[in-house]
């Protein structure tokens, strides 16, 4: 019986130590792969890239701010770093990680907020989550996920667990690991920004008629500390809502309410707070937008300009 025993310890001892091999090189693979997401993340953990002005936010960031408009204008360098479908929380996670991987900090902070940052959401279940697959050996990042994501300690510790289901992944990983041609991506974005350019659509199962957006405590006092901290350190912030098209605007019972936490936070802390949610031109037109919360390219650009002149008349 000892010896069956000990036989069965070190099978799962050697499964074990492969299952861990097979986790880092699947792992190592996506670390080093260049596309959509994971390279906003590289550059994100990269000390190099060390920007002037840091955009944080979810989609309304990575597709209606152009860094290039703002470097133009401004003679500064900047970056965004965004996610899509996700909250506040996510934003300040993004904002931890790149502090944690730099000594100095930018001089201004863009942050775009929409009706939907109020609130926690599940990572795990988000549509764009296998961006998170690599991101288990931080332990910042680790434990944010566990706290934040959805995540279970299994996906955290237990070796190729969490790439359960994510075919295409492991074999990009493995493949970009052991150096086969054509894994290792290409960067198709420009510093995190990705511009849209197709026909106007709203697709009618995102929402069902009017609804209330929820605001959690815990989320507001984290968006609260977040400027408190910056105006600590001396980080000048420029809070904006970009456009959203007003037939979502029109669908949102509580959209004023939101919209005045997010200006009383930020003059409780005197910073400004952008508004070009409708009745503003821009969330006016559905010609403006790709889809009711996405700008098209063009208006993206007349909204960054915007943007642009503000900063350089009253902030830098």
């Amino acid at each position: 019986m000892k010896k069956f025993i000990i036989n069965i310890i070190v099978f799962a001892a050697i499964i074990g130590f492969f299952a861990a091999l097979f986790d880092y090189a699947i792992t190592t693979g996506l670390r080093n792969r260049t596309d959509y997401q994971q390279e906003v993340w590289n550059d994100l953990m990269n000390p190099d890239v060390n920007p002037d002005v840091v955009v944080l936010g979810n989609c309304v960031a990575l597709d209606d701010v152009n860094p290039a408009i703002i470097d133009s204008a401004l003679g500064v360098d900047s970056y965004v770093f965004a996610m899509s479908n996700l909250t506040f929380p996510y934003h300040n996670f993004m904002w931890e990680m790149y502090r944690k991987y730099r000594s100095t900090l930018p001089k201004l902070v863009i942050l775009c907020l929409d009706y939907s940052d109020m609130n926690y959401r599940d990572a795990k279940t988000n549509q764009e989550n296998e961006q998170f697959l690599s991101l288990m050996y931080d332990k910042d990042a680790r434990d944010f996920l566990l706290q934040y994501g959805g995540y279970s300690f299994l996906d955290a510790y237990m070796p190729c667990y969490r790439y359960f289901g994510h075919t295409k992944r492991i074999k990009y990983g493995l493949m970009n690991f052991i150096g086969v041609k054509g894994y290792a991506g290409v960067r198709n974005r420009y510093k995190g920004y990705q511009a849209l350019d197709v026909p106007y659509s709203f697709p009618k199962d995102w929402y069902d008629g009017a609804f209330e957006q929820p605001i959690e405590d815990g989320v507001v006092a984290m968006l609260d500390t977040f400027l408190y901290d910056c105006k600590k350190m001396g980080i000048e912030v420029l809070v904006t809502l970009p456009p959203i098209a007003y037939e979502l605007s029109d669908m949102i019972v509580n959209k004023e309410d939101v919209y005045h936490l997010y200006e009383a936070i930020s003059e409780k802390y005197g910073y400004p707070c952008l508004n070009y949610c409708a009745p503003h031109w821009m969330s006016m037109d559905t010609n403006y937008f790709e889809t009711p919360n996405h700008l098209n390219g063009y208006i993206a650009d007349q909204y960054t300009a915007d943007l642009a002149r503000y900063i350089k008349d009253s902030i830098l």
